[in-house]
């Protein structure tokens, strides 16, 4: 072998092997082409409720999801939940994917905060807290020493560590909810769907909710779908806010919220928030009218 040869081949032998592309990032959560339909009363009408609803979430962000009443909301919770319709093909259309599997039912890695809180009148606080591990679903593996660590620590985390031993009808409506957080949050939860939590609390209860939800949020990360009605609420908890359209719904516009959170009630106050306040009414507003059908992404 020539020398020019011997040194192609070993300039050939120490090129360093291609790498595999790296794998694409996969969501925790992806809703892509979904729609759902339900039955009408009579069985003969079909109720179209989501139509082409496409949207990512992932990481530690909070989305908040508004829209004209009866638009399908509490629908999308449902469609990530996987609490689906025994009698109803759920969703007619697309699919719904937690960290790029698809969802076809109750999945553990999500738990659903409701706006009436559901305890149960017989069990006391730590009791209610302790409730959920005697499902299959959240209860395998966890040991009981580790069921009641857990619960302690959110007990104190939501302020009623001094209260674990009353009963539901001694509570407040704010600090039932704060029970029903923490038996959500016991369970660890990669994400937290909240329907409407505080809408029937008082203004004061909610704002401390709400503040509440921030601190939670910081020492049990996950993520967060929040559907409400209050534009104050979403600029307040949410990094992203959706806004959709009336039946059947589609997304009408997608907001990145960049100012950083906590959010003060001065900057609530802003002409920036105020700006953002007004930009989203207008958005339901013409929901509402049936005027936004079309989709845009912004961030502000």
């Amino acid at each position: 072998m020539s020398n020019d040869t011997a040194s192609t081949a070993g300039e050939a032998s120490s090129e360093a092997p291609k790498k595999a592309p790296a794998a694409a990032h996969e969501p925790l959560v992806r809703l892509d082409g979904v729609s759902q339909e339900f039955p009408g009363e009579d069985g003969s009408a079909t109720n179209k409720v989501l139509q082409d609803i496409s949207f990512t979430a992932d990481g530690r962000e909070t989305v908040a999801i508004l829209g004209p009443s009866g638009c399908g909301k509490s629908t999308i919770l449902r469609l990530v939940s996987g609490m689906y319709d025994r009698f109803v093909k759920m969703p007619t259309g697309g699919e719904v994917k937690i960290s790029g599997k698809k969802v076809t039912g109750p999945h553990d890695a999500v738990l659903t905060v409701f706006q009436k809180p559901v305890l149960k009148s017989w069990l006391n606080v730590r009791n209610n807290v302790l409730l959920p591990f005697k499902a299959g679903l959240w209860g395998k593996g966890v040991s009981q020493k580790e069921r009641e660590e857990r619960a302690d620590e959110v007990l104190e985390a939501v302020g009623l560590t001094d209260s674990k031993t009353l009963y539901p009808r001694q509570l407040s409506g704010g600090m039932q909810q704060r029970v029903s957080l923490a038996a959500r949050l016991v369970l660890r939860p990669q994400i937290l769907c909240l329907d409407e939590p505080f809408s029937a609390l008082d203004p004061q209860t909610r704002k401390e909710m709400q503040e509440l939800v921030l601190e939670l949020w910081e020492k049990f990360p996950c993520l967060g779908l929040f559907v409400t009605h209050d534009v104050s609420e979403a600029l307040r908890v949410a990094d992203r806010i959706i806004v959709l359209s009336t039946r059947p719904a589609t997304i009408v516009v997608d907001l990145s919220i960049a100012a950083p959170k906590p959010r003060s009630d001065e900057w609530l106050r802003s002409s920036e928030a105020m700006e953002l306040e007004a930009q989203i009414i207008r958005h339901i507003r013409d929901a509402a009218q049936g005027n936004s059908h079309g989709s845009i992404s912004l961030d502000v």
